[in-house]
């Protein structure tokens, strides 16, 4: 079987014809956290599947505490899989040791939100950028150091900037300097956690267009994880929805992205800013006119029951199951064939039988 290391100087084209496996494979993903003063615990995520295939985007969008940085966790084995399995090139590593998570990390990296929360801000970017190089690889100072000089040059950065500091650097260039060093090792499989998220949106673009690049160049697999729909669908293959660690909507990025069927990935692209101040100011008024619903998760049906426009009793009292829906997406909601009623605000448009709108109208 061909690893990714093996493949690493080959381009997307090369990558996808040199296996007939997915680089990553996620099945039935459940992942839990300890409760406090010995409460249940808290799942972060609920059955979660999908796979990355070689020079592919999966990106995972939702909203804080969602659970999106927490599949990416499991993925590195930063944090403990409850169920499912994760395979890596074939290779079961759900529950991969801590010799193992070493070797593995030579093919799985992660380019975390705050790259200067990742570095010293006492040492040279040089020296912080070598140490993954030196253990993970046990190469020496020379190639150590032509590695890295290769790295930065293909993120944009000249040789100099490996032997300045941290803090010498814009928000934009630090993660710049993340991506180096992710990709100094040759990785095949890279995790983005929110990597642009703290940047402004000229920024963003850039940093957007390197990642698209690298992964031309190297066909590598990106998990891409944002709160942001818009720049999620212009990165992505595929793109998987969460809310409250369920998967609520997952399909082809042009679809997902452009014509959403679940009513929380409607809100999620309505909640997306757009250019025309006046436009906005509107879009936001529709979002917060009228009573708010009240928040939570509805354990034994649809977790987003209590916020959604097209809720009905059978919404709170049955999980609904992610089933199937047209253009090749899987869509978990009771009410999917009414989702055409909400309109690109997010606002609802009931028709003369919509017995949601009927019975919203009862309650007041």
């Amino acid at each position: 079987m061909s690893t990714p290391s093996d493949l690493a100087e080959a381009t997307a084209a090369e990558f996808a014809g040199a296996t007939g496996t997915p680089l990553v494979d996620v099945s039935h993903l459940t992942v839990r956290y300890p409760g406090a003063r010995r409460r249940t615990p808290v799942t972060a995520v609920d059955d979660v599947s999908f796979s990355v295939g070689y020079g592919r985007t999966v990106g995972v969008v939702g909203e804080s505490g969602s659970g999106k940085s927490s599949i990416g966790a499991a993925l590195l084995g930063l944090v403990p899989v409850a169920d499912g399995t994760i395979r890596y090139d074939g290779e079961d590593i759900t529950h991969a040791t801590r010799r193992d998570r070493r070797r593995l990390a030579r093919g799985m990296q992660i380019v975390f939100q705050d790259p200067f929360g990742s570095m010293n801000p006492a040492r040279t970017v040089g020296a912080t950028l070598g140490e993954a190089l030196r253990f993970n690889l046990g190469l020496g100072e020379a190639e150590t150091r032509a590695r890295l000089v290769e790295a930065v040059r293909e993120v944009g950065l000249p040789e100099a900037a490996l032997d300045r500091y941290p803090g010498q650097f814009s928000g934009g260039q630090r993660q710049r300097l993340a991506i180096a060093r992710a990709l100094a090792v040759k990785p095949a499989f890279i995790v983005c956690d929110e990597p642009v998220s703290a940047l402004d949106l000229s920024v963003q673009a850039q940093v957007v267009n390197l990642l698209m690049r690298l992964k031309q160049t190297h066909g590598l697999g990106y998990l891409f994880i944002s709160h942001d729909l818009t720049i999620v669908r212009h990165l992505s293959d595929e793109i998987v929805v969460l809310f409250a660690g369920r998967v609520v909507e997952q399909g082809p990025a042009a679809i997902v992205g452009e014509r959403p069927t679940h009513p929380y990935t409607r809100a999620l692209l309505a909640a997306a800013p757009v250019p025309d101040p006046d436009r906005q100011a509107e879009r936001r008024l529709r979002r917060t006119a009228g009573p708010r619903p009240a928040t939570g998760i509805a354990v034994d049906g649809c977790a987003f029951s209590e916020r959604c426009p097209l809720v009905v009793d059978r919404c709170r009292a049955e999980r609904p199951e992610l089933l199937p829906a047209p253009g090749g997406v899987a869509v978990a909601c009771h009410r999917s064939d009414r989702s055409g009623m909400l309109g690109a605000n997010g606002d609802v448009t009931p028709g003369p039988d919509d017995d949601a709108g009927q019975e919203r109208t009862e309650q007041g």
